[in-house]
């Protein structure tokens, strides 16, 4: 997680799917009823299939967790096989993403209508646009009727392969509304592809090729409205070189992009693009003109979508240490609510010392917090502080997992929350 920008944002899921197997670990020793076991089973399925392929697409992933999620993979199909759970989909989520990529064609269609009216081809692609439209409504349909993964997932590649040639008969086009529609399709079809447990393309050449000529037309469009006035209003720099380096750089991925070069290739070649971008945007964002911020935008909106379809990820935000520690605090109030609502059951020792464990954990959590505001706050207090509120964390999560009542989710998803902060806490102060 401190290495790899791309993982961060599914630690929370991993940490979930570790929760829900430990609670089925102590089912699974106290009871032989195997259709209760299977039940919950399934539903831990459902969520590590997902992670586990989103994992396996984070670039940068060292080779013990690549052998870790591996061996995972393998165990939880012979879990599957032994309950005899099979694929178990995530449906209420796949049919939300399903009617949205519907939705996204529709509006692709109605985009076609009016921005290719004068066309020639347009009735013949407002058709094809709609038939690619009702190829996805089966696929919502045979979702809503439970068909087995195996019927979804054989319409589902059908619909890709008729959408994959309407895209291409789009994208000559080169109309900035039309690629907008375009992308918001390729981005639903990916968390599609993820809740299918579909293996991720690389990176569609086609679409790079298309996503970097626009962005070169923008660039190209800047650099005619530049006037020599607008020049001159700004503060003394060598626009020349700045500007030349970074119109090096676009040719330069463009080169490598008609190269069909591999995709490390690609990533490099845009590097030196996002490297070049930064001074290039901060010397002329400061210019007087609204038509040529706007020409800027254009040129960061065109970059952002090529770092999209290229499957970077941007490094991690900083953290707000202090909004951190308030959210943590937060949660450990939201826990002891629920958690007085189990301990009315349980005995009066264990009652009691549970509720010491996450009182420790919430002054503890409150310590942090005072330290945090003191200015200059102490670095060594601060890592010692939460330290210490990690290993307090440890004493209630052993408490909590225990539960048994009705209120054991609500627990789980709180401590996952809180666990996850706890992680975000660490990677911050590290």
């Amino acid at each position: 997680m401190y290495q790899v920008p791309g993982v961060r944002e599914y630690v929370a899921d991993v940490l979930k799917v570790r929760a829900r197997a430990s609670i089925l670990v102590d089912r699974v020793n106290r009871t032989s009823d195997l259709n209760q076991i299977a039940a919950e089973y399934g539903e831990i399925d459902q969520l590590w299939r997902v992670v586990s392929l989103q994992l396996e697409n984070v670039r940068g992933l060292d080779r013990e967790s690549q052998s870790l999620i591996a061996r995972m993979n393998l165990a939880d199909r012979k879990l599957g096989d032994l309950l005899q759970t099979g694929p178990q989909l995530k449906r209420t989520e796949l049919l939300t993403q399903t009617s949205a990529l519907s939705n996204a064609l529709g509006i692709l269609v109605e985009d076609i209508e009016i921005e290719l009216s004068r066309e020639p081809q347009k009735f013949e692609l407002v058709r094809a646009g709609q038939e690619v439209e009702q190829r996805m409504i089966q696929v919502s349909n045979l979702i809503i009727d439970r068909q087995s993964y195996d019927v979804i997932k054989r319409e589902y590649l059908a619909f890709r392969d008729s959408w994959n040639s309407f895209a291409t008969r789009l994208r000559p086009y080169h109309n900035r509304i039309l690629s907008r529609g375009i992308q918001r399709v390729v981005q639903q079809d990916r968390s599609i592809q993820e809740l299918l447990w579909l293996p991720q393309d690389g990176a569609n050449m086609q679409e790079i090729a298309h996503l970097t000529e626009a962005l070169k037309r923008d660039v190209d469009e800047f650099y005619r409205r530049a006037t020599l006035r607008l020049l001159i209003s700004l503060p003394p720099a060598n626009y020349i070189a700045t500007s030349d380096e970074f119109y090096g750089t676009v040719e330069n991925l463009i080169d490598t992009v008609n190269h069909n070069e591999s995709t490390n290739n690609l990533i490099t070649s845009f590097s030196y693009i996002e490297q070049s971008w930064k001074d290039f945007s901060a010397m002329f964002h400061t210019v007087e003109s609204p038509a040529a911020l706007q020409l800027l935008d254009k040129v960061d909106n065109s970059i952002n979508t090529l770092r999209i379809s290229l499957r970077i990820e941007q490094p991690s935000e900083s953290i707000d240490l202090a909004k951190l520690i308030v959210a943590l605090e937060t949660q450990s109030t939201q826990l002891s609510v629920i958690a007085e609502q189990w301990l009315a059951t349980e005995s009066p020792s264990f009652r009691q010392s549970t509720q010491n464990s996450i009182r420790d954990f919430s002054n503890t959590a409150h310590e942090l917090h005072r330290l945090i505001l003191m200015q200059p706050a102490s670095t060594a207090l601060v890592r010692s502080k939460s330290s210490e509120l990690f290993e307090s964390w440890f004493q209630v999560h052993d408490k909590i997992s225990r539960c048994e009542t009705r209120e054991k989710y609500q627990l789980q998803e709180t401590a996952v929350r809180i666990t996850q902060m706890l992680m975000d806490l660490r990677y911050a102060t590290k």
